[in-house]
């Protein structure tokens, strides 16, 4: 494309100034991002293994660090050497583009940009929580992505009108300020709101009342201010249609697979406790899980549930045997049950479960009836039904206290920022949406955090970011290779064998 460009003489003469801009990732929300990898974990823990394939992630992961003028402390999981090698390669590569681009500047190497501090990354593979992307979620953007047909973040659904029931198709995205709002809310409070939200229209939208007056009674000043809402009214009713469906849609599917109960067993998995906070383990857990899988489960059900089972007691002293029982329970193929054996070559750091009691509220919420975690800053952590907390919230409360141990996730490049110092002026607002749609701003100050993972960031995850950043408010930005649902995680790793490619069919 230089050549190109170059060749063209008049186009040459006509150019005032040429940039490149350092953007080798995609930006898909405003604090999240990815490489477009999916492939990753092939590439990482497959049998044919990309050996510069951290190097690449490394300069791709320097590419959103210049754009943001960070070069910052970098901490990695000490268990991966895929981790170090990233960490290394994106530290040279910016050191290399400092000495290429003498006037790039970043936070934190002098006395000019003093308004944040220099930020911090960390960078985990997969292997730091094998468990997290399996859990069914209760939160909207979570169960929408895995138990509806959402493509690059357009999903498909039906609505019932005046014809008859339609086809449509909704793009769920940061342009849509419900979707903005309500995206990392549970289930069962999105419906709720949006509920609110429909009454609080009808009764005091003008533009609503001029509707149900067609006009009549009302003076013409009063007609020409209503008819300028009546846009407003229809576009505000229509998008709030579209999510009243695609609510109903993630209900419908959680309710009719029998999702409730089955959630409920993982959950207990998981953490090694039931709803009432008592101990389940042994062969207690074992005959738990083996009545689940007597029930009418489909295939993926099965497939998944064995996965949480086998990864949450891989590395629990005494357990082959237990879990030797539940695969055979699991009436699953011998070419099924491959991306069992195949989670072993990820299982190196074992997972951490926190738990804490709380209490459910009634109506809606009396479906999803339970136990609260405390690791749930967000209102709707009041109503969610887990007692499972991803452990990248448990790093990210780590990392942001200045607690991360040194020895399981060393340090590499500049010092981190002293954070006991007085925090820097506010650098940006984060507007998290109230409950009518005035947003509510957080002043963001300090030192910024990113998180990096390899082989894929799951949306329990992403939501873990935004939750931190509300809690802390301090910038988090999580990126991943890609972004997984639980059903193409499974199929990844199921991919993972000696002259296997991914076969949906066979895993879910």
């Amino acid at each position: 494309m230089f050549a190109l460009i170059q060749a063209n003489g008049l186009l040459v003469s006509k150019v005032k100034t040429f940039k490149e801009i350092f953007l080798d990732f995609l930006a898909v929300e405003s604090n999240v991002f990815h490489f477009d990898k999916s492939d990753a974990l092939e590439k990482l823990y497959g049998t044919t293994k990309d050996p510069q394939f951290t190097s690449l992630l490394g300069r791709k992961l320097a590419s959103v660090c210049i754009s943001l003028n960070e070069h910052p402390s970098i901490r990695y999981q000490g268990s991966s050497p895929y981790a170090k090698d990233i960490a290394t390669s994106l530290h040279q590569t910016i050191l290399s583009y400092k000495r290429n681009n003498p006037s790039f500047w970043t936070y934190g190497d002098d006395n000019i940009h003093h308004e944040r501090e220099r930020g911090q990354i960390l960078i985990l593979d997969r292997s730091f929580d094998c468990l997290s992307p399996l859990m069914h979620e209760y939160t909207y953007q979570a169960m929408a992505n895995d138990l509806l047909n959402v493509e690059d973040g357009v999903i498909s659904y039906t609505t019932t009108t005046n014809k008859g029931t339609e086809e449509k198709q909704a793009v769920l995205n940061e342009s849509d300020e419900f979707w903005l709002e309500l995206r990392h809310s549970h289930i069962a409070k999105v419906i709720e709101v949006i509920k609110e939200r429909m009454n609080d229209i009808i009764q005091n939208n003008s533009g609503a009342a001029l509707a149900k007056k067609s006009g009549a009674d009302l003076d013409i000043t009063a007609m020409a201010a209503a008819v300028k809402k009546l846009p407003e009214y229809t576009q505000t009713m229509t998008k709030l249609g579209q999510h009243v469906a695609i609510a109903q849609q993630c209900m419908d599917a959680f309710s009719k697979q029998g999702l409730l109960d089955l959630s409920q067993v993982e959950q207990t998995i998981s953490t090694g406790l039931d709803e009432e906070f008592k101990e389940v383990k042994g062969s207690k857990l074992l005959t738990l899980v083996t009545e689940t899988l007597k029930k009418n489960l489909k295939k993926e059900q099965r497939s998944r549930l064995l996965a949480i089972y086998f990864v949450s007691q891989k590395n629990v002293p005494g357990s082959e045997e237990h879990i030797q029982l539940a695969l055979q329970a699991s009436k699953l193929s011998e070419s099924e049950k491959v991306v069992f054996t195949n989670f072993t070559r990820l299982l190196g750091a074992p997972e951490v479960t926190s738990t804490a009691p709380g209490a459910a509220k009634g109506g809606v919420f009396s479906f999803f009836g339970g136990k609260t975690t405390k690791h749930s800053p967000t209102p709707e952590g009041e109503y969610a039904d887990t007692r499972h907390v991803c452990l990248l919230k448990i790093l990210l409360e780590q990392i942001m206290s200045n607690t991360l141990p040194i020895e399981k996730f060393p340090a590499m490049g500049p010092a981190a920022a002293n954070t006991t110092k007085t925090e820097a002026k506010s650098v940006r607002k984060f507007g998290a949406a109230s409950k009518f749609g005035k947003k509510d701003h957080i002043q963001l100050s300090g030192v910024r955090y990113m998180c990096f993972v390899a082989g894929g960031v799951s949306y329990a995850e992403m939501r873990s970011g935004y939750e931190m950043m509300q809690k802390e408010s301090k910038e988090v930005i999580i990126g991943g290779t890609h972004l997984i649902t639980p059903e193409s995680y499974l199929v990844d790793v199921g991919a993972l064998n000696s002259g296997r490619t991914t076969n949906r069919e066979d895993l879910i």
